[in-house]
């Protein structure tokens, strides 16, 4: 694996799992916990070496003693190692898992699978499954020798003796897919299952008909050369990185691939029919560790929605610049003035009226109904996730569609395609929920109204959701701006409008409307507290304001966190704005618990000015 492969999968799973999160008391009554039939979990293992420590180079090893002491572990509580073929059949229904089910997966083909991992699988008689991508078992590639050395792979004839026990079987993991590919001008490396290839010297992507036929065949290679080499017929892809879309999913049937695994964090039924995601194993777990975030994907992971999450918003036109030298030099910028105030979530907005006629005239991604201004939004949104860890929503105005007549479906789509990792969308709705704010009941007409925005919603989601990657659990926020007092009709607007894992991005500014704030702390008392975890509510900040106005902001995000509400957020957020924010809203905005891990970036800047 090259350094940018293991940086690929350090930086989808960064924020996943397998640290110790609860106390051994806390431990001892979830594994209580009972699973209902046909949900299992599934644990994706690296290299296993005898010598592995605290602090390891390798951040995917686990040490041979705590394997086995997990396996011992399974065995003692009554977990029950399946196979390949369990899901398979189940997912057909003609049969069920058992309660507490588990399946065991190991990655790359690691040498050390034949010799750790096989005799423990073999003293403790447990099934479980090897990805392969075959490209490195063949030589084909030099990929894997910085992560496991030469000659540290297994050969073919062991393989084939894991076969034949009855105890192994082995799934696809590309032929060789398992690496970055160019992915915008700006020569981002992205995982290349899902990417569309940038090609700089025709200064346009692959089109989906070439990204389709290289997935395919690549694909295919894997299957006939897994199945003529230990002659079996193989079922299952597990994907590189985790990385798989919907579109993806659907080249891998084609390919003879019908069983899909990618990487995440939440449990699916086996017989649900779609991608299955795995939880990685990083960090040297002990049993104890590991039983805990088992059962955290089994009974939390569905409820997402309840995270923490604090959201900067910023406009990507503030990026265009005249070469990539310094739209880079901007964004490094950024990311260091978001890293240091340690939010955790991006809202860019993605599209811009560049000649301020009140119409939206270009975007910063290609795509095939608006002129591209620059292709921004990739590298802003990989960077955003390798280098500072944030999810990032892009931000679309509905006015293109009702307004302007284009397909914000569309539109959405074109954008995902080329932003696989992007977490969702944020729609601004503009003036379209002002008559369902201002009233506890709608006619007709406002009913429409809203109707119409959420079916807009919807197909944009199913848009996405066939671009986006499975393993980031995409998501969609409807954005409403607060003119005035008069929102009587929140509440009737949250119950109408919120399904699981969607959200309302609520936006005003609270020290120029303090008569807009008093309502929304009156309407924000009706609801309970499920309705409040899908809310967010975001300040329009203004950065010039006094010491008395900052304090009267601060104040005002204390007020909405001790009315339950987790998801907060600034609205807009500006570069030359960044110090007076850091300075002013750190505490507010911050996730960072620790006041030993601040940083003020503008220390210096701080120190000229009091000279």
């Amino acid at each position: 694996m090259k350094k940018i492969e293991k940086f690929l999968l350090v930086v989808f799973f960064s924020t996943v799992w397998f640290t110790p999160t609860m106390s051994m008391a806390q431990n001892a009554t979830k594994s209580k916990a009972e699973v209902p039939n046909n949900l299992f979990v599934t644990i994706t293992f690296h290299d296993v070496r005898d010598d592995v420590t605290s602090g390891d180079s390798d951040l995917y090893a686990i040490s041979t003693k705590n394997l086995a002491q997990y396996f011992a572990w399974l065995q003692q509580e009554g977990w029950v190692p399946i196979r390949l073929q369990d899901i398979w059949l189940a997912r057909q229904k003609k049969k069920n898992l058992p309660p507490r089910s588990v399946l065991l997966t190991f990655d790359d083909g690691a040498l050390s699978s034949y010799t750790r991992v096989y005799p423990l699988l073999k003293q403790y008689n447990y099934p479980a499954v090897f990805a392969i991508a075959t490209s490195w078992i063949n030589g084909n590639t030099k990929d894997p020798y910085e992560a496991y050395g030469k000659n540290n792979l297994m050969n073919w004839d062991q393989m084939r003796e894991m076969q034949q026990s009855g105890l192994v079987e082995f799934a696809s993991h590309s032929d060789n897919m398992h690496k970055g590919i160019l992915a915008n001008p700006q020569q981002s490396m992205e995982p290349a299952a899902i990417t569309r290839t940038y090609l700089p010297q025709l200064k346009h992507y692959e089109t989906d008909e070439a990204y389709q036929e290289r997935v395919i065949e690549d694909l295919k290679k894997s299957k006939e050369t897994l199945d003529f080499e230990l002659g079996t017929q193989t079922l299952a892809i597990f994907w590189p990185y985790g990385a798989v879309t919907k579109e993806s999913e659907e080249l891998a049937v084609k390919a003879g691939l019908p069983l899909s695994f990618s990487l995440g964090s939440m449990s699916t039924l086996a017989d649900a029919g779609a991608t299955y995601q795995r939880a990685l194993v990083m960090g040297n777990p002990t049993p104890e560790m590991l039983h805990t975030e088992m059962l955290d994907f089994l009974t939390f992971a569905n409820e997402a929605y309840k995270q923490r999450k604090s959201f900067v918003g910023f406009d990507l036109a503030e990026m265009a610049s005249p070469n990539n030298e310094i739209f880079d030099q901007k964004l490094g910028q950024l990311l260091d003035q978001i890293n240091a105030l340690k939010t955790n979530t991006l809202v860019l907005k993605a599209v811009a009226d560049e000649n301020g006629d009140g119409k939206i005239d270009v975007a910063y991604f290609p795509n095939s109904q608006l002129g591209m201004r620059q292709d921004l939004l990739n590298r802003t949104v990989w960077q955003a996730r390798t280098r500072i860890d944030n999810r990032v929503y892009a931000e679309l105005p509905i006015d293109l569609e009702t307004k302007q007549g284009l397909n914000l479906a569309k539109l959405t789509g074109d954008m995902v395609k080329n932003n696989t990792s992007i977490e969702g969308l944020m729609i601004e709705t503009g003036d379209e929920f002002a008559c369902a704010l201002q009233n506890k009941t709608w006619d007709s007409a406002c009913t429409q109204k809203v109707k119409r925005v959420l079916q807009i919603k919807e197909q944009t989601k199913q848009q996405a959701k066939y671009y986006a990657n499975i393993s980031n659990n995409y998501q969609t926020a409807l954005k409403i701006g607060l003119k005035n007092k008069h929102i009587d009709g929140l509440k009737p607007l949250i119950e109408h409008s919120l399904a699981d894992s969607d959200f309302l991005y609520i936006e005003f500014d609270p020290v120029e409307h303090p008569e807009i704030f008093k309502a929304v702390q009156k309407q924000l008392e009706k609801l309970n507290a499920q309705q409040k975890q899908h809310l967010i509510f975001s300040f329009t900040v203004n950065p010039n304001s006094s010491k008395h106005e900052w304090k009267h902001y601060q104040q005002n995000y204390q007020t909405i966190k001790n009315l339950a509400i987790q998801k907060v957020g600034i609205n807009n957020y500006q570069l030359k704005a960044g110090q007076q924010i850091q300075e002013n809203l750190y505490r507010e905005l911050s996730n960072n618990d620790s006041p030993l891990t601040y940083r003020n970036p503008y220390k210096n800047n701080t120190a000229k000015r009091r000279q």
